[in-house]
C-alpha cells in the first residue's frame, strides 16, 4: 500500500484557488454596504432604483446558476472556475470605469452571472475532490472565503469611503483577487467524478492517486464512483424528476436554501449600516466592519467542528440563537416605532444582537446548507440538483435584498425581523423532520441509501 504524502497539500492548494470564487462572491455581495450612498449621489438614484441596483446582481446569479450546471458538466468544474474568474475581473473593471447608468447596471448583472457560476461550481468541486472525513470542512471553506470577502470589502469600503469617497475604487479593487483566481485555477486538478462521468476513467484514476493518501483508497473510490453510475442509465436531471427519491432530496435542498435566506442574513449584510443608523448607533460603519470580522471568525469555528460535531447539532444551536437575537432586534425596533428613543444601552444592545446573530449564522446556516446540498444528490443528478437549489438560494436572496428596505420604510424594522424570527422557528421542523446527518459518510453511500428508498433522515447513516 503506497502512500502519497503530497495529497493533502494538493487538495488544500486546489481548494484555496477554487475558493477564491467564494472570496469574489463575498466582495461583490458586500460591495453595496458602504458604496450605495456614493452611487446614489453620483448617479441620482431613488430608493427604488438603489434597491434595484443592489438586487440586480441576484437576477444575474439566478440566470448564471441555471446555466452553470450545463456549463460545468460540458467543460468541467475546473474550466468553469477559470471562466468565472474572467467574468469577475472584466466586469468589475467595466463597472468601475463607466459613467453610464445602463452600463453600470449591466456590469453588476454580469457580476451576478459570475457569482452564480461560483456559488454552483465551488462547493460542487470541493465535494468531489475532498475525502469523506474532510469533506464538510472543505465545503465550509467556501463559506469562509465568502465571509473573508465580505469582511475585506467592508474594511476596504470603510477606508476608501473615509479617505477617497470613491465607489469606483471600491469596485475596482475586486479585480485584483480575480486575477489570482484565474492564474491559480488553471493549475488545479479536474474533478475525478466529472472525469468518470465523461468516460475518462484513466485520467480520473490519476487524479485520485494524486489527492488520496493511499493508492488503495484511490482505487476503492474510483470503483464506488463507477458503481454509482452503473446503477443508473446515466439519465440527466430532467429525467430524474420522474424518480420519487430524487424529488424528495430536491425538495429538501430547496427548503434548506429557502431557510438560509429567509432567516434574514442578507438584510443584515447589505443594510447593516442603515439598520444601525436607524437604531441611533454612533458609529454604524465600525459596527458593520465588526460584523464582517465576526462572520469570518465563526465560519472558521464551523470548519473546525462540522466534521466532529455533525451538521444537525450545529444547525439546532444556530437556529436557537438566531431566533432569540432576531426577537431582540425586532423588539427594539418596536420600541422605537412606539416613540421610545433608544438610549446608549438599547443602541448597544441592537448592535450586540446583530453581531451575535451573525456569529450564529456564520457557524450554522451559512456553511452547512451549502455542505448538505453538495452531499445529498446522486452523481448523475448532482449538477441539476445543485443548480436548482442554488437558484432557489438566489431567488430568495433577491427577494430579501429587494424588499427589506421597503419593509423597514413602510412597516418598520420590527415587522421585518419578527418575520425572519418566524422563519427560523419553522426551520427547526425542516431540520428535525427531513434533514439527514451526513458527517463522515461517502457520497456514494448517501446515494445508495437514497436510491434504496430510505427516509431522508436516514440516508446519512452507516
Amino acid at each position: 500500500m503506497s502512500m502519497n504524502k503530497n495529497a493533502r497539500k494538493i487538495i488544500i492548494r486546489a481548494c484555496i484557488f477554487a475558493g477564491l470564487g467564494g472570496l469574489l462572491f463575498g466582495l461583490d455581495q458586500g460591495f453595496i454596504n458602504g458604496s450605495l450612498s456614493f452611487i446614489k449621489e453620483e448617479m441620482h438614484l431613488s430608493l427604488i432604483q438603489s434597491q434595484s441596483f443592489a438586487s440586480i446582481m441576484h437576477l444575474g446569479c439566478i440566470i448564471g446558476v441555471l446555466f452553470s450546471g450545463w456549463v460545468s458538466k460540458t467543460i468541467g468544474r475546473k474550466r468553469t472556475l477559470v471562466l468565472t474568474a474572467l467574468f469577475f475581473g472584466f466586469f468589475s473593471l467595466l463597472g468601475a470605469f463607466t459613467h453610464d447608468v445602463f452600463v453600470l447596471y449591466a456590469s453588476r448583472f454580469a457580476l451576478g452571472l459570475a457569482v452564480g457560476y461560483a456559488s454552483f461550481v465551488v462547493p460542487l468541486y470541493f465535494s468531489e475532490i475532498a475525502p469523506a472525513k474532510m469533506r464538510g470542512g472543505f465545503i465550509a471553506m467556501y463559506q469562509l472565503m465568502i465571509t473573508i470577502g465580505i469582511f475585506a470589502i467592508f474594511l476596504s469600503n470603510s477606508v476608501i469611503g473615509t479617505y477617497f469617497q470613491s465607489w469606483r475604487l471600491m469596485l475596482g479593487v475586486i479585480a485584483l483577487p480575480s486575477i489570482v483566481m484565474f492564474l491559480g485555477a488553471m493549475f488545479i486538478p479536474q474533478s475525478p467524478r466529472w472525469l468518470v462521468l465523461r468516460g475518462r476513467e484513466d485520467h480520473a484514476k490519476a487524479v485520485l492517486s494524486s489527492i488520496r493518501e493511499h493508492e488503495s483508497h484511490a482505487e476503492d473510490e474510483l470503483n464506488e464512483i463507477k458503481e454509482s453510475l452503473d446503477t443508473d442509465t446515466k439519465q440527466g436531471g430532467w429525467k430524474l424528476l420522474k424518480e420519487s427519491y430524487f424529488l424528495r432530496v430536491l425538495g429538501l435542498g430547496i427548503l434548506l436554501m429557502l431557510l438560509q435566506q429567509f432567516s434574514g442574513i442578507n438584510a443584515v449584510i447589505y443594510y447593516s449600516g442603515e439598520i444601525f443608523k436607524k437604531a441611533g448607533a454612533q458609529h454604524p460603519a465600525m459596527g458593520t466592519v465588526v460584523i464582517g470580522l465576526i462572520n469570518v471568525i465563526f465560519t472558521v469555528v464551523a470548519i473546525k467542528y462540522v466534521d466532529k460535531w455533525g451538521r444537525k447539532p450545529i444547525l439546532y444551536s444556530g437556529l436557537t440563537v438566531m431566533t432569540l437575537t432576531l426577537l431582540i432586534i425586532g423588539s427594539l425596533f418596536k420600541m422605537q416605532e412606539n416613540g421610545i428613543v433608544l438610549g446608549n444601552f438599547s443602541s448597544g444592545l441592537m448592535v450586540a444582537a446583530c453581531i451575535v446573530y451573525i456569529a450564529a449564522f456564520a457557524m450554522s446556516l451559512g456553511p452547512i446548507m451549502w455542505i448538505i446540498c453538495a452531499e445529498i444528490f446522486p452523481l448523475e443528478g448532482r449538477d441539476f440538483g445543485i443548480t436548482v437549489t442554488t437558484a432557489t438560494c438566489w431567488v430568495a436572496c433577491a427577494i430579501v435584498v429587494q424588499f427589506s428596505l421597503s419593509i423597514i420604510h413602510h412597516f418598520g424594522g420590527s415587522a421585518l425581523f419578527f418575520l425572519f424570527a418566524i422563519c427560523c422557528v419553522l426551520g427547526f421542523s425542516i431540520v428535525r423532520l427531513f434533514t439527514p446527518e451526513t458527517k463522515g459518510v461517502s457520497l456514494e453511500h448517501i446515494e445508495g441509501k437514497l436510491k434504496s428508498g430510505e427516509k431522508l433522515l436516514r440516508i446519512g447513516r452507516t
